[in-house]
């Protein structure tokens, strides 16, 4: 675990280095519940039953976007290579790397929440709420860590992620939306959905850590 946060440090100190990526994720993402509160006031009163859905889509598109280029400048620079042929277990570069995106995006989160609930005059920082976030974030962070780090040898990496990744993250949108739903009182319980989020992000977190040593070698 030493080496693992190690490792997040060095990537938390890069992203801030090279933020570009990061910042247009955060300019996505406002812009895009900018625009989605303006298009909702002239369609609907009640915008809470849309809010689910138009959160988690700016989330996975914003993380999309931040995760593509995360891994973008070691891989130019050679970097990353480096970090794999040092005494450092694959695991503890999986971990440290996935904890830098996740603690990245959930900046982004937390800011988007804040500029909805001033935008759509519904509270959206609850601890109901953070806790599905964080769940659901974990899930999606795991995956695309391990999905963007496959791909950064890749020429086209950048259209190459959304690919692959949008489809297998199809059962945490879905479980997403319905325990931000059930949060807001859209409807009732959030205890299976919770459950669906909780199983997918151990799913995702085990299998990215058991692939990442077997991915890294290719």
């Amino acid at each position: 675990m030493r080496l693992a946060w190690v490792v997040m440090e060095k990537d938390l100190r890069l992203a801030w280095r090279h933020r570009t990526g990061w910042l247009s994720a955060l300019a996505f993402a406002a812009i895009s519940v900018l625009i989605y509160s303006f298009a909702f006031d002239l369609a609907a009163r009640d915008v809470r039953p849309l809010l689910p859905g138009v959160l988690w889509t700016t989330f996975l598109f914003a993380g999309v976007f931040a995760a593509g280029t995360s891994f973008q400048h070691e891989a130019d620079e050679g970097t990353f290579d480096a970090v794999l042929m040092s005494p450092v277990a694959p695991t503890a570069v999986f971990l440290g790397k996935a904890a830098s995106n996740l603690i990245a995006l959930l900046v982004v989160e937390c800011s988007v929440l804040l500029l909805a609930t001033i935008l759509f005059d519904t509270t959206l920082v609850t601890p109901e709420l953070l806790a599905i976030v964080l769940i659901g974030t974990i899930g999606y962070v795991s995956l695309t860590t391990l999905l963007s780090i496959m791909g950064s040898r890749v020429r086209s990496r950048a259209a190459l992620l959304p690919v692959l990744s949008m489809p297998l993250l199809i059962p945490l949108l879905i479980g997403a939306v319905r325990a931000t739903g059930a949060a807001l009182g859209i409807e009732a319980g959030t205890a299976p959905w919770m459950m669906l989020l909780s199983v997918f992000a151990l799913w995702s977190t085990l299998i990215s850590a058991l692939l990442f040593p077997i991915a890294v070698e290719r």
